[in-house]
């Protein structure tokens, strides 16, 4: 990976992760259910108790983890492009974004299940949301992708270049 390619994909993920923040508080709004993961996860990091109002710590903690889980997200599917797993498209970027909702709900409830305080809240609308939030996650980060690399060199597409010309 260069460096064009690793601080594009940064910024890939960094854009799907605020699409994906932005549908989760929304959805929180619209159904009058507490989904916000920032709040949850800073308040779950840091150890506090009143997950509906976070201390500047805890949403701090939230915000950065939560960037930093996204940019993951974003590199993974680098990875997986470079792999020829799925194409830059829309078709793929919403199924890799089922996947990875279906993923966050497992990490999530394993999360929860775990933790020494869970909170409690609604967790089949945390994780409706969570779901819908990662097929925007995917899309918009692919499309960001997309948007700023024309056709990027992928590894899959170079090896098939090179096995050709031998």
């Amino acid at each position: 990976m260069d460096i064009q390619h690793f601080i594009i994909t940064i910024l890939s993920g960094m854009a799907g992760t605020i699409a994906m923040t932005l549908i989760i508080y929304i959805y929180a709004y619209i159904s009058q259910n507490f989904t916000k993961v920032v709040h949850i996860l800073g308040n779950m990091l840091v150890g506090e108790r009143n997950f509906y109002t976070p201390t500047n710590n805890a949403f701090v903690v939230g915000t950065i983890a939560h960037f930093s889980v996204g940019i993951l997200f974003s590199f993974a599917y680098f990875l997986l492009w470079n792999w020829g797993v799925f194409q830059i498209d829309l078709k793929d970027s919403i199924l890799i974004g089922v996947t990875s909702g279906i993923l966050a709900i497992l990490v999530w409830k394993g999360y929860l299940s775990l933790h020494s305080n869970p909170p409690t809240f609604s967790h089949l609308h945390y994780f409706i949301a969570l779901f819908i939030a990662h097929i925007v996650f995917a899309v918009v980060s692919v499309s960001v992708f997309q948007l700023i690399t024309d056709s990027p060199e992928l590894w899959y597409q170079l090896q098939d270049k090179a096995k050709l010309s031998i």
